[in-house]
């Protein structure tokens, strides 16, 4: 009987989630061409703070856990994901709205004739196969290091 107040939470969080369907909450509009730039500079500053947390745990010999492990994973993945963003957001910006067939609708494709810019932008939403992973290593590297911590005699 412990589960109730969960299961009650859940069911009291459901109307939330899915009645709302005009906006999607994920997205965020930029005003041009300011908003792009700093979305752009963010990708490059994250990208470089995750290859120094990287970096860092590679060269400290106290973090030899399989938790940093699988943390340096979650950072290569993800500058790798943000790489991908970047390029993906270039290659949009080379795209106007006659290269989209049923642009900003769930059926949205990519017009023919395929150019560079079109199979850049196409590959680049395929995104989340770099982001997912990553997020599980991350998640997999903080139970490590939970697991570890609970191990550990209390002082």
């Amino acid at each position: 009987m412990k589960n109730i107040p969960y299961l009650q939470s859940i069911l009291l969080l459901l109307p939330f989630l899915f009645g709302d369907t005009d906006c999607a909450w994920a997205l965020q509009s930029h005003q041009e061409p300011e908003g792009m730039y700093v979305h752009q500079m963010a990708h490059i500053l994250f990208a470089m703070t995750l290859a120094y947390l990287s970096w860092h745990t590679r060269r400290t010999p106290a973090v030899t856990s399989n938790g940093w492990r699988y943390l340096q994973i979650f950072c290569v993945l993800l500058i790798a994901w943000n790489i991908i963003a970047f390029a993906g957001h270039e290659a949009y910006e080379h795209l106007a709205p006659s290269d989209f067939i049923d642009q900003d609708t769930w059926k949205e494709q990519l017009a023919m004739p395929v150019n560079f810019f079109k199979l850049l932008y196409f590959i680049t939403k395929m995104d989340h196969f770099f982001i997912t992973p990553a997020l599980l290593a991350l998640a997999i590297s903080l139970r490590t290091f939970y697991l570890e911590v609970s191990k550990e005699p209390r002082k």
